[in-house]
């Protein structure tokens, strides 16, 4: 009975265990790697934008305390409040010097619009020098340009030169 060929004497097979996850293959650390690799240099180009954009923010917040209390003396910041923030984004030897057509050319050009120049920097130009007794320009003209105003903070592009 001690027969080698006997099915009584053949075993179950024995199926090996679960494979472990952890510790990980060299391929995982490597992959790993790369990812928060890429994750911090994404996290830094965004908080860069997103510090460099600060004077957008500020701007908008000043636009919309102007917009709020619509007066003369409120109403005088506009034209200062774009030049300060042209002067934020671009060096003061390209902007400051900057009046009149020329300076409506270049909000239009960094900006890939025409409001300016086909109206609302004449009316800014008004609003520059509005004095106690002057009046203010119609509300058509103010509302196009502090709509103007605001398209230009929301839009203009900083790599735009001068001119």
């Amino acid at each position: 009975m001690n027969d080698a060929g006997s099915l009584q004497n053949l075993n179950d097979i024995v199926v090996p265990g679960p494979v472990n996850w952890w510790p990980p293959a060299p391929g995982w650390y490597v992959l790993g790697a790369i990812a928060l690799i890429v994750f911090v240099v994404l996290a830094v180009r965004q908080w860069r934008r997103w510090q460099g954009n600060r004077y957008r923010r500020q701007a908008m917040l000043e636009l919309s305390a102007i917009r709020e209390k619509v007066c003369s003396e409120s109403l005088q910041q506009l034209p200062v409040l774009l030049k300060r923030a042209a002067l934020s984004a671009w060096p003061r030897e390209q902007v400051a010097a900057l009046t009149g057509p020329a300076w409506h050319r270049f909000l239009d050009k960094s900006a890939d619009t025409d409001r300016f120049c086909s109206g609302a920097g004449n009316t800014l130009d008004q609003l520059a020098y509005v004095g106690g007794d002057e009046p203010l320009p119609a509300d058509s003209e103010l509302q196009q340009a502090l709509e103007a105003t605001e398209f230009w903070l929301k839009n203009h592009l900083r790599q735009v030169e001068a001119g």
